[in-house]
């Protein structure tokens, strides 16, 4: 790749590309509807928070792999 879709700002990617921010917003608006989908069927509050909250960090470590691969690499 010729140029990186992230950049690393501390622990956090934040997107700097188009493609960067493709799946940045992928992530979001699938996080929503996960949200929504365990909402829907859950009985309260904390059924709700604990399936979401699982999802939440598959979500996440999805994102910081494709973050971690297609970004550039620091030169020692």
């Amino acid at each position: 790749m010729e140029f990186p879709w992230f950049k690393r700002n501390g622990l956090f990617f934040l997107p700097v590309t188009f493609m960067g921010w493709v799946v940045f917003i992928a992530a979001l608006v699938y996080a929503v509807y996960v949200f929504i989908d365990i909402d829907s069927r859950s009985q309260s509050v904390s059924d709700t928070l604990r399936n979401f909250v699982f999802n939440l960090f598959i979500i996440g470590i999805i994102y910081t792999v494709i973050a971690f691969i297609t970004s550039r690499k620091k030169n020692s």
